[in-house]
């Protein structure tokens, strides 16, 4: 089962700091419609409501597949590039674990960049993910190491109860992905998207940080 829980309003950045997982989203909109408002702010997994909005079959394709153990604070970073040429921003990702997922020296972080496209390839969102290797179930963590299922399927086909933290929702910069949800975006063009914190509803535990955006497609009814 899974819980989506708001975690107030989002604080504005700090000068100077900038995570992946927070650059300037805001709830500050309130134009926004009942439908974009159901996708940002719903409990339910982004693929059942991309599949219902968009009529499509939603498969994950992952652009990029990093591990990296977290140092200590003299140590450098390790990272090991699994699925891509492209090494990852290092320090976002870690700034990011620390800040939302209480990571500690010494474990190990997956790191997932990956789009969300339906049965004709056409990209309908995007994701990063940010999940500690140890704290997940030993089977979820292989199969988010080694498969393209995406993380929520993976943890309800595994029966492993979470509750989602959101922590923002509105517009945000399109990221490295921009030019995928759309060709004329760059990575500071405005799209819908949401931050969020998955939590183990045992123990309260963060098992992973997501940014997810939405192609604005995914918004205007078909005709």
């Amino acid at each position: 089962m899974t819980k989506m829980v708001a975690a107030g309003r989002p604080r504005r950045p700090i000068p100077g700091r900038s995570p992946v997982i927070e650059r300037g989203a805001t709830d500050e909109f309130p134009g926004l419609g009942r439908v974009e408002q159901l996708v940002l702010r719903g409990d339910g997994l982004t693929t059942t409501s991309l599949e219902i909005l968009t009529g499509d079959t939603i498969t994950v394709r992952v652009n990029g597949h990093w591990s990296i153990t977290v140092p200590g604070r003299t140590d450098p970073a390790f990272t090991s590039a699994m699925f891509t040429d492209d090494a990852p921003d290092v320090s976002e990702y870690l700034a990011t674990a620390h800040a939302r997922l209480e990571a500690q020296p010494g474990e190990v972080l997956l790191v997932r960049d990956v789009l969300l496209v339906g049965s004709s390839g056409r990209v309908h969102g995007s994701a990063e993910v940010i999940a500690r290797h140890t704290a997940l179930p030993a089977k979820v963590a292989d199969a988010l190491a080694s498969t393209d299922q995406p993380i929520g399927r993976l943890l309800r086909d595994h029966a492993v109860g979470v509750t989602r933290e959101l922590r923002t929702w509105g517009f945000m910069p399109a990221g490295p992905q921009a030019r995928h949800l759309s060709p004329e975006l760059t990575s500071l063009s405005r799209v819908l998207g949401r931050t969020y914190v998955m939590r183990l509803t045992s123990t309260g535990t963060p098992l992973a940080v997501l940014t997810e955006r939405f192609a604005s497609h995914v918004f205007t009814p078909a005709r």
